[in-house]
């Protein structure tokens, strides 16, 4: 039986980017314009450039990374799911031993009414500290 990836391993197998049409049928979307499915890499790397003492919504973060990679727009349901993947592996090396500083600082992102806090498999609690003590609201 194969064991099950860790969310480390997770984040880094999704490094490529995908830019389709959107198809018919998709509420609010013009069928023909380019739609981002974003992997963890690149969500990844731009919660790890949002500075120290600043924040984004997750709305933002996805604007931002369908602004650039230049798709008109980014599907909602990969971006929840992957801004999970990369919470939980950030979580799975500071758990690990890694230093705050090591750390994708997902608290940057993620607050109280962020759907995708409340997916995660742990105590959102040390998220919400981060987000206290860089002087972010919770």
């Amino acid at each position: 039986m194969e064991s099950e990836l860790t969310w480390a391993e997770k984040l880094a197998a999704s490094d490529v980017v995908d830019i389709r049409l959107v198809p018919e049928g998709r509420r609010g979307m013009t069928p023909g314009k380019s739609m981002l499915y974003p992997s963890a890499g690149m969500v990844n790397a731009a919660i790890r450039a949002i500075p120290e003492g600043q924040s984004v919504t997750p709305k933002e973060l996805r604007a931002s990374l369908a602004n650039q990679y230049d798709a008109d727009y980014i599907f909602l349901c990969t971006a929840t799911v992957i801004l999970r993947v990369v919470a939980e592996a950030a979580n799975e090396s500071y758990r690990l031993g890694a230093s705050l500083a090591d750390v994708t600082p997902i608290w940057r992102v993620l607050d109280r009414r962020a759907s995708a806090i409340r997916k995660l498999s742990f105590d959102p609690t040390y998220v919400l500290d981060q987000r206290a003590a860089e002087g972010l609201p919770t």
